[in-house]
């Protein structure tokens, strides 16, 4: 069991991975069609080996448009469409620059996990 689990990881590229971005693609604003360019952008990017995304049926926060979070950053992004994913993906996963435009909240994932732990220590 440990080798399958250990494929499936090495294929997720988990091990090099360093941006996890969840796509909506609950009901008809057009999430599959923006996870779809996502990926393929990704890839002309050159960026599979450090940038995963996934489809996930709701994140709770429904708009106008397609919604997507970009993790560890925590960097919500409302109204994304084909268009606007070009821009995600070259300013913010290739360049490291949040675009500003399209974010409609933040909840950076390395500050909880910092606070925690340090709750946890005392």
């Amino acid at each position: 069991m440990a080798s399958k689990l250990q494929k499936r990881v090495s294929k997720a590229r988990l091990d090099t991975m360093q941006r996890h971005v969840l796509v909506c693609v609950d009901g008809d604003c057009g999430g599959k069609t923006v996870a779809k360019a996502l990926r393929k952008a990704v890839a002309s990017q050159g960026l599979r080996a450090t940038v995963s995304v996934a489809k996930v049926d709701c994140l709770d926060v429904c708009t106008k448009g397609t919604i997507a979070v970009v993790y560890p950053e925590g960097t919500w992004y409302a109204g994304l469409d084909e268009k606007a994913v070009e821009r995600l993906v070259t300013q913010h996963l290739r360049d490291g620059r949040v675009v500003e435009d399209l974010v409609f909240h933040r909840n950076p994932l390395e500050a909880r996990c910092f606070v925690d732990r340090l709750d946890q220590t005392g």
